[in-house]
């Protein structure tokens, strides 16, 4: 792609580059990025990967992962920032202002849409994981891909394939794995610490949630609220809630399912879909953005009229709205 042959040009001449996650990191665009970072800085390029979440816990094991910044001083300026996985600049969240004072934006992303805002786009909604994308890139930078560089596009792959269960994984998916395997990467070391190792208050907090399970439109979709006091009884943080979307998901007959997190100033939606129909479209009814199987919003407004325009969305891709496009986080 000459978007992305740019976009290795443009790094190789930089001494210092911002890589930017979206709000609600996960293992593609932690994975990748630090991938990246690690790939600058083999060539001498000064490179900061900004999370405006941090790391989650399960991605903690991630090489670099500890170096991750949640914030970016006024006054700090770099010649390019890059977007992992930003659909939209708002994406990024606080970090949008840190972006727009770069020199050169640079955008890395494979969500089915993508408004532009970047003087350079590599959108390859054909790739099951921006560490797809970033693979080919650190390979037009010259940079040889070791264990840690492949650690952190493998763990792109797997959690962005579902461990290689959904529809968006192809060919080009597993012979990447294959390579980044040999070079050291392993997906059990992955599984283990993403899916696995759960700390007892995030098993509590799932067993809160399914004890609210709802389900709506002939069990077609499934929902149910994280409240303070279910994290309180729990002894669990938000961080933890993220995996309940995709237990609802696997409820024979569920095509969307939902979690509502009440959280103080607004509702957080966690949504996860199968059989051809689109988180995305869901989320972005309710201002929110992400992949056709899963996707999120931030949304400002009371639990119950965030609970009913959700589930409004929902609708459309449960009565006819939907098609028939692979899935794929």
């Amino acid at each position: 792609m000459e978007e992305r042959a740019a976009i290795a040009r443009t790094l190789r001449a930089s001494r210092r580059v911002l890589i930017v996650c979206h709000v609600g990191p996960d293992g593609d665009c932690l994975g990748a990025g630090l991938a990246l970072a690690a790939a600058l800085d083999r060539l001498g390029v000064a490179a900061t990967v900004a999370s405006p979440d941090g790391v989650p816990p399960s991605l903690r094991f991630l090489p670099g992962a500890g170096e991750v910044v949640t914030g970016v001083d006024d006054a700090d300026a770099v010649q390019v920032a890059v977007t992992m996985e930003c659909s939209t600049l708002d994406r990024s969240g606080p970090l949008e202002a840190a972006v727009r004072r770069a020199g050169i934006i640079a955008a890395i992303d494979h969500h089915a849409d993508h408004t532009p805002y970047a003087h350079l786009t590599d959108w390859d909604p054909a790739a099951a994981a921006v560490g797809e994308q970033v693979a080919d890139l650190i390979g037009r930078l010259g940079v040889p891909i070791d264990r840690p560089i492949a650690l952190g596009l493998l763990t792109a792959l797997v959690t962005d394939t579902g461990v290689f269960r959904y529809a968006n994984t192809t060919p080009r998916t597993l012979r990447l794995a294959a390579d980044l395997v040999e070079r050291g990467a392993t997906i059990h070391e992955i599984v283990r610490a993403v899916y696995e190792d759960q700390p007892p208050s995030a098993l509590r907090l799932l067993g809160h949630a399914l004890a609210g399970l709802t389900l709506h439109h002939g069990g077609a979709v499934a929902t149910t609220l994280i409240t303070p006091a279910m994290l309180a009884a729990a002894g669990a943080t938000g961080e933890e809630v993220s995996g309940i979307a995709g237990v609802l998901r696997t409820i024979a007959g569920v095509r969307v399912a939902m979690t509502f997190e009440d959280r103080e100033g607004g509702v957080r939606v966690s949504i996860r879909t199968r059989n051809g129909a689109r988180a995305d479209r869901v989320a972005r009814a309710l201002g929110g953005g992400g992949h056709r199987a899963a996707a999120g919003a931030e949304v400002s407004g009371t639990l119950r009229d965030v609970v009913r325009r959700a589930l409004d969305a929902a609708a459309l891709e449960v009565t006819g709205g939907a098609d028939d496009a692979p899935e794929g986080s």
